[in-house]
């Protein structure tokens, strides 16, 4: 009896996607690595986390493949994480 091992390649999800996409384009953390390098790591994480979290119950509902699940990601995330660093960049 063997068992064929899941393949899932990281960086083809949602979470990494959008992480990686704010984290590159957005001028409040170009500003935050430089002048304030832990709030720059939290707000990082609380949006990393956020997606991975939304990320992971879509995965349980929907479906494992990321083509079932990306569009309706991209509508929960993006709007959150705009906002989120809308917070960060009036509170910092």
């Amino acid at each position: 009896m063997t068992q064929s091992a899941k393949k899932h390649d990281l960086f083809s999800r949602g979470s990494f996607q959008t992480a990686a996409f704010l984290l590159l384009f957005s001028p409040l953390f170009t500003r935050l690595f430089q002048e304030n390098v832990w709030t720059y790591i939290t707000v990082s994480s609380v949006i990393v986390l956020f997606n991975f979290i939304t990320e992971c119950i879509l995965v349980k509902r929907i479906s494992a493949a990321p083509q079932n699940y990306i569009a309706f990601f991209q509508t929960i995330c993006l709007p959150v994480n705009v906002l989120l660093l809308c917070f960060f960049y009036y509170v910092t």
